[in-house]
This record gives structure tokens, sequence and C-alpha cells, in this order.
């Protein structure tokens, strides 16, 4: 088993939104007993994409449950409406939208000053421009989504894994150790493209992570075999 204090290389997290939520404890002692670094949870407001998901009172069911790290994903915007609701709760990581803030460099000193470190995620369409050599080094790492945030089974977006390329040059090119995050289709036939173009941390859900017929650890293990090539 993995130390549950230390992000392996390469990281696997699950997204709570494609776990069992009706049978919530059971999903999340499964997830335990496997090799996943943390939970991964959306909140997706309605406007930063047409769906509403993850509310707070789950969230308060999760951390009181649950020993490991939770990363709070806040697709939404009016970013700062959510911070202080979801580092009350002692979440670990709280990832905000590059393209819903107005000064990022503010926002993630908040999330610190509130005992939260901040992530940095950017939607499936956003290319990565020049800033990010100033943001990475701020942020404990950077969730790129490869599908739009909140429907499960979608098909990865090949330009997201070009901006992932773009990211991890840019940040090799600047000796930033900033590992990135890939969210959205995760499974065994798309991990090695996003490995190989620089992501070291996998959001697992529905397509890879969950499958039925097998435990989540040996799913894990299928996710993560075709890096080893990549990934040190």
């Amino acid at each position: 088993m993995i130390n549950k204090n230390v992000l392996p290389m390469p990281a696997v997290s699950a997204s709570v939104s494609c776990m069992d939520l009706g049978n919530l404890a059971d999903s999340i002692k499964k997830v335990e007993d496997s090799d996943v670094a943390f939970f991964h949870y959306d909140v997706v407001d309605g406007r930063f994409n047409k769906c509403y998901i993850l509310g707070d009172i789950l969230c308060d069911y999760l951390k009181k449950n649950s020993r490991l790290p939770i990363e709070v994903h806040l697709a939404v915007y009016d970013i700062e409406n959510y911070i202080e609701v979801f580092a009350q709760k002692k979440v670990e990581y709280i990832a905000v939208h590059y393209e819903a803030m107005k000064n990022p460099k503010e926002i993630f000193a908040n999330i610190r000053s509130l005992g939260a470190k901040p992530v940095l995620a950017y939607r499936a369409d956003t290319k990565p421009k020049d800033d990010l050599i100033e943001l990475a080094p701020l942020c404990e790492w950077i969730l790129k989504l490869t599908v739009n945030p909140g429907f499960a089974g979608q098909k990865i977006n090949p330009e997201a894994i070009k901006h992932i390329k773009m990211m991890s040059d840019m940040l090799k090119q600047n000796n930033i150790k900033t590992r990135i995050q890939a969210d959205g289709n995760v499974n065994k036939n798309t991990t090695r493209m996003l490995a190989e173009a620089g992501a070291t941390i996998f959001t697992g859900g529905t397509s890879g992570l969950f499958l039925a017929g097998k435990s989540i650890q040996e799913n894990l293990r299928e996710l993560l075999a075709p890096t080893k090539e990549f990934i040190d």
C-alpha cells in the first residue's frame, strides 16, 4: 500500500461524482483499500458548465468518513463565494479555474490563508498562456480537464492532450517542477498518451477506475501500466 500522506509518482485520484453515491460508505471503503491517492470532488454551478453537481453536504460526509485527502474542483464562476465554504470543511486542496479568475495570485493566497492548498485548473479547450510560468510555482499542481466538467462518459479532447504537452514543455524549459493532473476519460487506452504528453496525476472515473467486474486496485494498476515508460 502507498503512503497516504505523500502524493505518489504517478498518482491516481478517485472522482466522487462517478462513485456509487447511494452506497457511499461502501464506496469510500473500496477506494481507501486501494492505492488511490486522494478524492476528486467536483462542484459545478450550472453556469461554468451546464450541470449542477456535488454540493457541500456530501463533502461534509466524505470528510468525516474518509482518511484520504480531498481535492475540491470548483468548476464555477464567482469563485470567492465558494472558497471559504469548502476551506472551512478542512479539505486539503481547492482547484480554481484560470478562466474564472481575475487575479489568480490573490485567489491562491486566500486559499492558503484559509488552510487549504491551491490547484490551478484549465478547461479542456483553454490553451496555456505565458503567465503559466508565473502561476505554476504558486500552486500544488495543475489540473487540466480533458473533457467538459460534470458529465461522465465523454470522449477525450485531443486538443487538451496537446495543451498538456505545451504545459509540460513550458514547465521543463523554466525548470518548474509543478505536476500536471489529467481529468476526463482517463482509462487504460488514454493514460499512455496523457503520460507521454506530461501528465503524472490521473483522475479516474467511470471509464477507468470504477469499471465493473474488477476491484478498484485492479483497475488502478491497469490505468497506470501504460504510463511506466514515461514516468519515473
